[in-house]
């Protein structure tokens, strides 16, 4: 009874290893990841043999297009780009001396973010501006309230300005600034193609109107359009000192020098006032660009210039250019990204005002290094060995249960056969009885 008990046992213990260890023998299953559409997926380790690989080939499923399996003597690798979006499962069969492995890879596909637009550029930005109607000149009343309007157009232009001239081109207002030099005077449309003036003063008479219009860097002026001034019988009239604007004071930084002239500074004379700033730009290596500024004088005087440089966005730190006295400066040769500035006096009578600095203008050099740290070396890639670890693990789980199905296998034979032989020995012993 005790022999018949201990041999089902070792059947069943044979029996429970061996279904245990069969669903291991023939598949593993593992995840090799999520992956974007387009992106290089490196090299992947999927799978690791003790043995020499004879053969790999896909049984059923697949992978999305642009990814491909290859093998070495003992390794089995993932590459590529995936070309498609979604969700993938392909099952491989896994050849060796010892019989066939399954093994079954699953990835997902997700489509790349949305790209930032670039802008397109604006192409009027590289054409010329064209003219097409210049101002006309007006007869005007003498206290008439009527509107006055200018009109000017042109073609490929982003910007417009308007401009009043003195008779002797010596002074030149903003119309936006007209106000505080012509007392009474009303300013609308500025901006746009028609100017409108109201209330024109006397002083204004024999003065021109001109638009600039702008494009990038560059710019032109139309035809000045004269202003004449009647009395009620349609005869001229003779026109009176010009008011001075109101002003507001713009003290230069003691740092900086005045002018090379040797006129003295009256603290108290009218400063020049800066209509046009000159503007910042972006240059290649080399290149040759002009600064310029437009200022006018409150009372009529002559104006004096003097332009600064300096290698950061700091005019205390700026410095005279030798030469650059002028209303506009040249860069011969562009070669490294530098801030200017210009200060404008006015003269009058023998003594000069305060200068007046303009606001910043950077030229700065297309293409020039910004300083950056020093990157971080990248390693050379190495195959991801996260897909083999799990498939690996359970090989090793699934050998220990296959060899102790073995050893079970071989005690139940082990078992029968002495079994066998102690019955045969005790049947010759009946035999002799």
């Amino acid at each position: 009874m005790k022999k018949q008990t201990l041999k089902w046992t070792l059947v069943l213990v044979l029996i429970v290893c061996i279904a245990a260890a069969l669903p291991g023998l023939s598949a593993a299953a593992d995840n090799i990841g999520d992956f974007t559409q387009g992106q290089d997926v490196g090299t992947i380790l999927i799978y690791s043999s003790r043995l020499p690989i004879e053969d790999c080939v896909v049984t059923s499923g697949g992978l999305p297009n642009g990814l491909k399996v290859y093998w070495d003597a003992r390794d089995i690798y993932l590459t590529g780009k995936p070309g498609t979006v979604g969700s993938y499962s392909a099952v491989y069969t896994i050849l060796t001396s010892e019989g066939g492995l399954d093994i079954t890879l699953t990835c997902t596909v997700s489509a790349p973010p949305e790209p930032t637009p670039t802008p397109t550029p604006d192409p009027a930005a590289n054409t010329e501006i064209t003219i097409t109607k210049h101002p006309s000149g007006e007869f005007v009343e003498l206290g008439d309230d009527r509107d006055v309007k200018f009109v000017a157009r042109a073609e490929n232009y982003t910007k417009i300005v308007w401009r009043l001239v003195s008779p002797d081109t010596s002074n030149t207002v903003q119309a936006a600034d007209a106000p505080d030099y012509f007392r009474g005077l009303e300013v609308s449309g500025l901006g746009t193609e028609t100017l409108v003036l109201k209330h024109i003063p006397k002083e204004l008479d024999n003065w021109c109107v001109e638009a600039q219009f702008w494009n990038g860097q560059k710019h032109v002026e139309s035809a000045g359009a004269k202003i004449y001034l009647v009395d009620a019988e349609g005869n001229p009239i003779a026109a009176a000192p010009t008011v001075p604007p109101v002003t507001t004071t713009n003290p230069a930084p003691t740092s900086n020098p005045d002018s090379s002239s040797g006129l003295p500074v009256d603290d108290n004379a009218k400063t020049a006032n800066i209509s046009v700033q000159p503007e910042s730009i972006e240059v290649e290596p080399g290149d040759a660009h002009t600064l310029s500024v437009i200022a006018t004088s409150p009372n009529n005087g002559s104006l004096s210039y003097q332009w600064y440089s300096a290698s950061t966005d700091n005019i205390n730190a700026a410095l005279p250019i030798n030469g650059a006295a002028d209303a506009s400066y040249t860069i011969e040769k562009a070669e490294e990204t530098t801030f200017y500035w210009v200060a404008v006096w006015n003269v009058k009578e023998g003594v000069r005002s305060q200068p007046v600095f303009s606001e910043t203008a950077e030229v700065r050099v297309h293409g020039e290094p910004t300083p950056t740290p020093a990157p971080t070396p990248t390693p050379e890639p190495t195959p991801d060995r996260a897909g083999a670890s799990t498939i690996n693990f359970q090989l090793v789980m699934f050998s220990i249960i296959g060899l102790l199905a073995l050893a079970a296998l071989i005690a139940v034979v082990v078992y029968l056969r002495a079994d066998a032989k102690h019955k045969y020995d005790d049947d010759d012993g009946d035999d002799e009885e």
